[in-house]
């Protein structure tokens, strides 16, 4: 059971659907902490490992850094916990108190493949999954370089949301512990879509939650931590603008979102594609 659990916001989606941004505008509220995502799931604490076997300390360290938290106090939260949530817990507990906020919400797009974990842990935990068009998500990939071709993308697209299909069968979520917040809804009436997330939250309405004027800081922050930069943290630098949307419409054919599709409805997830794609528009 969790140390600190004052209901903590999980925002998750799969990779280039507008996480970041969702988390960047969330984190303007001045009851909420959050900051630069943990991959807390992918740490195998037994072992005292992170991502890619990197040696834990290291890792938390370098996430410390950017939280501006001392190699000391990231010490003594390892030293307290017992695994990976529990330390994520005690860490973001922390920062939040440490910025005068309430609550916390931790941005890892993997989150919503963990959901059992976190409810578990976490049984007060709201979720915030952000969707986008399909079509711009494997735009974005392309653009990155990363993630492979069309079939590889829709099936990383279904591992994604073939999960919270899952869970959504599995676990007690519904309306009062589950969001879905479209990216393009997001875009084009930034005041309205977080209106509505804040009311899920239960909290009150400040007009900074709406608008995004771009976090070069942060950016220069994340880079100098990492040593590379991204497309995603690129974006984070620059004010919101409609040229978020429509970002595949000239270079996904349709021919490769038909091989999307089909790799979809193979799996299952036929109607849940043609949705998001529909609510898209």
């Amino acid at each position: 059971m969790a140390l600190n659990n004052t209901a903590p916001i999980f925002i998750g989606g799969l990779m280039r659907s507008g996480t970041t941004l969702a988390r960047a505008m969330l984190a303007q509220h001045s009851a909420i902490a959050s900051g630069l995502e943990t991959h807390w799931f992918d740490i195998d604490w037994p072992a005292q490992q992170a991502r890619g076997g990197e040696p834990l300390r290291e890792y938390l360290h370098r996430i410390g850094d950017f939280f501006a938290v001392g190699a000391d106090a990231v010490d003594a939260h390892m030293a307290a916990a017992d695994s990976a949530a529990a330390y994520l817990d005690l860490f973001m507990g922390a920062i939040t108190r440490a910025s005068g906020k309430r609550r916390w919400a931790e941005k890892t797009t993997g989150n919503i493949r963990h959901l059992d974990a976190i409810l578990a842990y976490w049984p007060r935990a709201m979720i915030i999954h952000v969707v986008r068009d399909p079509r711009d998500i494997f735009a974005s990939f392309r653009r990155s370089k990363k993630y492979g071709g069309i079939t590889d993308f829709a099936n990383l697209w279904c591992d994604y949301l073939g999960d919270v299909a899952r869970f959504k069968s599995a676990l007690p979520l519904d309306e009062s512990n589950y969001l879905e917040l479209h990216y393009e809804a997001l875009v084009r009436d930034p005041v309205g879509e977080m209106q509505g997330v804040i009311r899920f939250l239960g909290e009150d309405w400040e007009d900074a939650v709406g608008r995004f004027d771009g976090k070069a800081d942060e950016h220069d922050r994340v880079l100098g931590l990492t040593g590379h930069s991204s497309t995603t943290l690129e974006q984070i630098a620059h004010p919101l603008s409609q040229s978020r949307v429509g970002l595949g419409q000239s270079s996904i054919n349709d021919a490769e979102m038909a091989v999307a599709r089909t790799v979809a409805a193979e799996r299952g997830l036929g109607e849940l594609f043609a949705r998001i794609e529909r609510e898209a528009r």
